[in-house]
């Protein structure tokens, strides 16, 4: 079913930029859209005393530490995925790491994710990659790295908003219509 669903976005997003006549609009965009979540969890990272690292909304949820952990992580490993190749990341910061600590972790994913997709194209969404027993398109991957980054920051925000913080990319916004 995943083959079927990511074959078919890829399809309709290729169309889309066929259509409209934009040479690699999904490349493009991916690159885009990974580079603003980058740049959203680096400034709430520095947002984030490390005081409330340890913070956790209930008791059956990550803490603010295990979740960015948990997304630089998750990064390595969805991109590795692309290569094939094993993860390269061997460290786990969801216990001990710091700020800085969690900020190194963060830029060294998109950048190990950076690097693998540099110089992609649309048509190179439509390569597969052999994962386990299943071959899947490339598109499908990046899908599932955006929309996993999306799903944490989204509860990385939550926690933000219940301590008091306003998320950096509210910030933005509020200070663009100034």
């Amino acid at each position: 079913m995943k083959n079927k669903l990511g074959r078919f976005v890829l399809g309709a997003a290729l169309s889309a930029s066929a259509c409209f006549g934009q040479q690699d609009a999904v490349a493009k965009s991916l690159k885009t859209s990974v580079d603003v979540f980058r740049q959203n969890l680096i400034e709430a990272i520095a947002k984030i005393p490390q005081s409330d690292y340890d913070f956790k909304p209930a008791p059956d949820v990550m803490t603010m530490r295990a979740l960015i952990a948990h997304i630089a992580e998750a990064n390595f490993s969805i991109c590795a995925g692309f290569k094939p190749e094993p993860n390269p990341n061997k460290e786990t910061w969801r216990d001990t790491a710091g700020k800085a600590e969690l900020t190194k972790a963060i830029n060294a994913s998109f950048d190990y994710c950076n690097a693998v997709m540099e110089g992609w194209t649309d048509a190179r969404f439509a390569e597969t990659v052999k994962r386990g027993n299943t071959e899947r398109p490339k598109a499908l991957g990046a899908l599932h790295l955006l929309d996993h980054t999306a799903l944490h920051y989204g509860n990385l925000i939550t926690y933000m908003r219940i301590r008091g913080m306003v998320p950096p990319e509210t910030e933005r916004q509020a200070a663009a219509k100034k």
